[in-house]
């Protein structure tokens, strides 16, 4: 998990754990929350975090399905769209990360210290 500030800097990366883990689990183990001011907003789908995000005055905002609609109304057109240039800046550092291999190879025994590259 990882954490993106608007203008694409990253602010946070999570301790990388072996196994499965959930999104939520991992949320909660990672103290990601501890770092979060309120009414700062995470976008993500498939996240199902809204109750632990709403108990630190945070938002979860995913993007709007037409669902039964057959168009968007103007409020969810500008919402998807700011949420989705959200989501780019995201994938955009992210990316960044991998295109200039900024840990290199890193043996398996480093990965529990990936996270404190970004103190």
């Amino acid at each position: 998990m990882n954490g993106i500030a608007p203008n694409g800097a990253i602010s946070f990366i999570s301790p990388q754990y072996c196994g499965s883990i959930s999104d939520k689990h991992l949320l909660i183990k990672s103290r990601v929350m501890d770092r979060l001011e309120p009414n700062d907003v995470m976008t993500d789908k498939g996240f199902f975090i809204v109750i632990e995000l709403k108990s630190i005055g945070c938002k979860l905002q995913c993007l709007i399905f037409l669902k039964d609609k057959i168009q968007f109304d103007i409020s969810e057109m500008v919402s998807n769209s700011r949420l989705s240039n959200m989501r780019v800046t995201g994938e955009r550092t992210i990316s960044r990360v991998n295109q200039y291999k900024y840990f290199g190879v890193l043996p398996h025994r480093c990965l529990p210290h990936v996270d404190k590259f970004f103190l």
